[in-house]
């Protein structure tokens, strides 16, 4: 690869990430900043859908806020289930080429979609000071197998989004203790 080739690399790369960050920004709500980062994230990597899970502080739990596909019901397990729950707990990212043959995969989630998972890649949601908040994952790459190249893609575009995702949430939470009280 030539110098100039590199450089043109790096521009797009961060070219990509200030779009993001300008995407996320002018989000109003937390579901429209989520529902932004999963179409980008889809879109870039080229993935059949997607699904973002945030964690439930209260009942350790991993649910998704927003996803790509015919089910729009809300999908609760432990957050130390499933790939998605591997990829909470252990705070990395994770590439399965044949989720059937993986001990971690939570068959259930597909039995009550009624999609087929072919591959999954998957990473935390962290925050700037590396709290985790949730995990984003992408399902059935259109071409080909998820690579190590898609995860570091996923893992840059996430951490853009989570700072306009953490501030939403923020603002979620002051609402429900207003509302409480």
């Amino acid at each position: 690869m030539t110098a100039k080739s590199n450089q043109n690399k790096v521009r797009e790369y961060a070219e990509l990430l200030l779009q993001v960050n300008n995407d996320l920004a002018v989000t109003e709500t937390l579901d429209h900043a989520l529902e932004s980062l999963l179409n980008i994230s889809s879109s870039i990597i080229g993935a059949e859908r997607g699904t973002i899970f945030l964690n439930d502080p209260n009942t350790e739990e991993l649910y998704s806020r927003v996803a790509q596909g015919d089910f729009m019901r809300e999908i609760r397990f432990m957050n130390s289930k499933g790939i998605a729950g591997w990829t909470y707990t252990n705070k990395k990212g994770a590439i399965v080429h044949n989720p059937y043959k993986d001990d971690r995969f939570n068959k259930n989630v597909d039995i009550r979609t009624g999609f087929r998972t072919k591959n999954i890649l998957c990473t935390p949601l962290k925050t700037a000071i590396g709290e985790t908040i949730g995990v984003s994952q992408l399902l059935n790459k259109k071409e080909g197998h998820f690579t190590e190249k898609d995860l570091d893609l996923l893992e840059a575009i996430t951490s853009q989004a989570t700072i306009a995702i953490k501030g939403h949430l923020a603002v979620e939470q002051l609402e429900d203790s207003r509302n409480k009280e």
